[in-house]
């Protein structure tokens, strides 16, 4: 099964993320899917997400699903080999973790006003 993150197309801290990881991904193997498309619609109830929170981002991979911190953090592995430093997060709490987590998407289009193109991406890693 694919590894999927689940993010928000409309957001722009979401999308300047998707770049980010498009550009700093290691093996080209993660997937991406509006939260607002039809994949996610259709494959988010069947892992038991009937209310999708548009706040944060949904990792799908290896048959779990994960969301707000602990996505951001099972993202880590994806990555090249100088981001591992940090996997320190793993050691705070995720409850203070997804504290920072939601202060940050609450405000994110205060942070984040001007939206950033996907533009040319992968169509095949799109779903």
């Amino acid at each position: 099964m694919k590894d999927i993150i689940f993010y928000d197309a409309a957001c722009p801290l979401c999308s300047r993320v998707v770049r980010f990881i498009l550009k700093q991904e290691r093996n080209k193997q993660l997937f991406f899917s509006a939260l607002q498309g039809e994949h996610a619609r259709s494959f988010l109830p069947k892992k038991g997400i009937y209310d999708v929170d548009m706040k944060t981002f949904y990792l799908f991979k290896k048959g779990s699903m994960y969301h707000r911190s602990s996505a951001a953090l099972h993202l880590i592995p994806y990555l090249k080999w100088y981001f591992s430093v940090l996997m320190v997060f793993w050691l705070i709490p995720r409850t203070l973790r997804d504290l920072v987590y939601n202060v940050i998407s609450k405000n994110r289009y205060r942070l984040f006003k001007d939206r950033c193109e996907l533009g040319n991406v992968d169509a095949q890693r799109m779903l």
